[in-house]
């Protein structure tokens, strides 16, 4: 199973005249996330949606369409909060459903991925028949999606200015699930990304020679690199919907124009296995995220040995007294 699936659903009910789109976002250790939206046929000519087209365009349509819904038809707000309750306490309950859900997945089994979907809204909703597809990917694959999110000319702009022309284009790796907005990241911190573009063959040549196991054969950065936050600014032409930052890593530096409402891979999340294109997993990591992973079990080595020497200095410490006890009681 690749870093992440999503499982993108789109039916209607003849029974009560509703439609229904959405999706499950599965990752490979079983975090989910979910997004749908229940709609009057009578309105579904407002609703445009694909399930073929890419998480990125897919995902953004949902609260937009909800949006115009709940517009024309105000009684579909708490319709829909109540669907969200529904789903919220299904998930719970149902402590097998993302098991299931994996293991079709992995066995790219459609059918029986359409029986558990309707399975799962059995209790909300009858007589519900809906078309189902699977998109996997690697957090490297989502990251460029969502990073062609909001391109124009003028975002473009930004990063043609004189102080960025030598910078190497790349974005920030997306969590959807545990990550943190770009808000939230200090200057100085480690962030980890994907390369989008180089700025020259030279910058390419270096960073894959530092990190070979991070791209392909063809050179294209296939696994998420690792570096430190170095600048952080807000662009006034742009809103408040982007932040401009700078990347180093490894000698090497990268500008990326983020969206501040997407969820960003944060250290605290450990360090994922990426796969490359051939589904196998990497022969090594590159030197970055070994580094962190040493440290962090020498780290947990220092502790359990602290531990141990507590707990001789105290039981030595409850053994003496014991011992001085005993002997006023029997020497007088």
């Amino acid at each position: 199973m690749n870093d992440i699936s999503v499982i993108k659903f789109k039916g209607q009910s003849k029974l009560t005249l509703e439609g229904y789109v959405g999706y499950f976002l599965i990752t490979k250790d079983g975090d989910l996330k979910y997004d749908v939206l229940q709609y009057p046929l009578s309105l579904s000519s407002f609703v445009d949606f694909d399930v073929d087209k890419e998480f990125k365009i897919f995902q953004r349509k949902i609260p937009e369409n909800r949006s115009k819904i709940i517009r024309t038809s105000s009684g579909f707000k708490e319709l829909n909060s109540d669907l969200e309750r529904y789903i919220k306490n299904k998930t719970s309950s149902d402590k097998v459903f993302k098991d299931k859900m994996m293991l079709a997945i992995k066995n790219e089994d459609l059918d029986v991925l359409n029986t558990f979907v309707t399975d799962f809204f059995d209790g909300w909703v009858k007589a519900l028949k809906i078309s189902v597809t699977v998109e996997s990917m690697s957090y490297s694959d989502l990251s460029k999606q969502l990073s062609k999110i909001g391109n124009t000319d003028e975002t473009l702009s930004i990063l043609k200015r004189n102080d960025l022309q030598n910078f190497s284009e790349a974005y920030p790796i997306v969590d959807p699930i545990s990550g943190k907005s770009i808000n939230n990241f200090d200057v100085g911190e480690k962030i980890y990304f994907t390369v989008l573009r180089f700025s020259d063959d030279k910058s390419k040549d270096e960073m894959i020679k530092k990190s070979p196991n991070a791209f392909n054969g063809q050179g294209e950065n296939i696994s998420p690199l690792v570096g430190r936050l170095i600048s952080k600014e807000f662009v006034p032409e742009l809103g408040e919907d982007f932040t401009l930052i700078k990347i180093e890593s490894q000698g090497n530096y990268f500008k990326a124009l983020v969206l501040n409402s997407m969820n960003l891979m944060t250290a605290s999340v450990g360090i994922p296995t990426f796969r490359n294109n051939e589904g196998k997993n990497n022969e090594g990591k590159n030197n970055a995220y070994d580094s962190f992973k040493n440290k962090k079990n020498e780290e947990e080595v220092h502790v359990k040995l602290s531990d141990v020497l507590v707990s001789i200095i105290l039981v030595g410490g409850i053994i003496g007294t014991v011992m001085t006890i005993i002997y006023f009681l029997f020497t007088k």
